[in-house]
């Protein structure tokens, strides 16, 4: 690709150009939910029609906001969250293998946790290899420059696939060329045993295929393993069978975005009307009379009635009316923090994130539970699910990078040799409660080996201080008295 992938700049929309192309070469690329795509990324933007609507009075139009706690990217987020952080581990035996992890995959779960989120929210999004500093001249490249990039789930074209596979797949993107924009596809295919990466880019406004000097059209990774991976959550699409893209993580969460988010809007309705309105008469404000610029007298009244929304002028009442009334309205706050509350649990429920994942507190907002796991098993299937997905994900990914690194760089690598993908599962786990109980044990039974055992698990001693701190009990010498 060589200077191609120079700095890329997000842009959103639709690809026709690069689906025309993709047709030239013989491709008819799978775009059944794009449609589909656009609704998840209005949930998770918290801007569509839903969010923004007019209602009619009469003849007319006006327009209306709701209020929002973003409750689709609160699912997304929770679960990139749990999934993609500092914890992950990706590890090989193999000594070449572990180098190109060293290079290419160091801080993985941090460094790719938003793409994470949005491919949950959209319910795909694909990695891709990138390869700069490299010609088709058929020789070896040492020093070429083996990246990763990821794709947003528009940007994802699948080009062959079956039910749980994609095997050739293009991505689009915009990105920049000695200082001027392109749009470009990349499509990643395999043409005698090895993956190609075809590469295409098109004039931003006129989307006409354009040749830039220095770009590689067809590169020969001279690798046999596949070059892309797509990432999706473990959600079974409902929309279209035998499709390669994935299902949203909120797929199943609609009605609770919106019952969470009506609470929300009806709470600050309510703190917005509540607040206290004071009507004042006439006979009591200061006010002016002047002439205006037509001669007419005009009476001008001080700070109230237009000049704020709490304080109103009214007309003198009868004699004996209280000349200022405060009128104060409940909040009902309680009642909106409980509509709030049921939102959310129905969002936690049907995201698979189990029962009261998230609360809402008057006090402190929102607030997420801490220890969750122990008491959702839905949380912990649903987390192994996603994990093992993921798990597949990075795996094809890693040996996609191995196998690039070996074929065209020369690098000494396996990229068959066994591979660890190990996840932050601290979550499932409520430590409290298992130091609770492992003390427990230790008061009940006296055994000196839970002793060391609580020891190395929650003190940080190693198995050798733990048996010099606690040793087995001498057996007891009978005396025979």
């Amino acid at each position: 690709m060589d200077k191609a992938g120079a700095l890329m700049a997000e842009d959103r929309g639709t690809y026709a150009f690069a689906i025309e192309w993709l047709k030239m070469l013989g491709y008819n690329p799978d775009t059944r939910m794009a449609a589909t795509i656009g609704e998840y990324w209005g949930w998770y933007t918290a801007d569509n029609e839903w969010y923004h609507y007019r209602a009619r009075r009469g003849f007319k139009l006006f327009k209306n906001d709701r209020e929002t706690l973003h409750p689709a990217a609160l699912a997304a987020e929770a679960w990139s969250d749990l999934l993609m952080n500092e914890r992950l581990e990706i590890t090989a035996e193999d000594k070449g293998l572990q180098e190109v992890l060293d290079a290419h995959f160091d801080g993985f779960g941090v460094n790719q946790a938003d793409f994470t989120t949005r491919a949950f929210a959209l319910g795909t999004g694909g990695w891709a290899i990138g390869v700069d500093d490299v010609s088709d001249d058929g020789m070896l490249h040492p020093d070429a420059r083996v990246k990763i990039e990821d794709y947003d789930a528009h940007q994802v074209l699948p080009l062959t696939w079956s039910a749980d596979t994609c095997t050739q797949c293009a991505f689009v993107t915009r990105v920049e060329l000695d200082g001027r924009d392109y749009d470009q596809c990349q499509a990643h295919i395999l043409l005698g045993g090895t993956y190609h990466i075809l590469t295409q880019l098109f004039d931003v406004k006129s989307h006409r295929m354009v040749f830039p000097e220095g770009v590689t059209a067809d590169l020969d990774t001279k690798s046999p393993y596949q070059t892309f991976a797509i990432v999706k959550p473990a959600v079974p699409n409902p929309h279209f069978s035998y499709c390669a893209m994935g299902a949203s993580i909120f797929e199943k969460g609609i009605s609770a975005i919106k019952a969470t988010d009506e609470a929300l809007t009806s709470l600050l309705v309510h703190l917005r009307v509540a607040r206290p309105k004071m009507f004042v008469a006439d006979t009591m404000i200061e006010k002016k009379t002047k002439k205006d610029a037509n001669g007419k007298n005009v009476t001008e009244y001080a700070a109230f009635g237009e000049a704020d929304d709490i304080t109103f002028r009214t007309p003198p009442g009868e004699e004996g009316t209280d000349p200022m009334k405060v009128v104060q309205p409940d909040m009902r706050i309680a009642d909106n923090e409980q509509a709030i509350n049921a939102g959310l649990k129905m969002l936690s429920l049907t995201c698979g994130l189990g029962d009261n994942y998230w609360a809402w507190d008057h006090k402190d907002g929102l607030k997420t539970a801490t220890e969750v796991v122990s008491d959702s098993s839905m949380l912990a299937r649903t987390l192994k699910k996603h994990q093992n997905a993921l798990t597949d994900s990075i795996t094809q990914l890693v040996r996609g990078v191995a196998g690039v690194c070996r074929n065209l760089c020369g690098t000494k690598v396996d990229p068959a040799a066994d591979l660890s993908v190990d996840f932050d599962d601290s979550i499932i786990t409520d430590t409290q409660t298992d130091k609770n109980m492992a003390l427990t044990e230790i008061s009940m039974l006296g055994i000196p080996a839970l002793k060391r055992k609580y020891l190395t698990d929650y003190c940080g001693f190693t198995e050798e201080e733990a048996l010099a701190a606690v040793p087995d009990q001498a057996a007891a010498v009978d005396m025979g008295f």
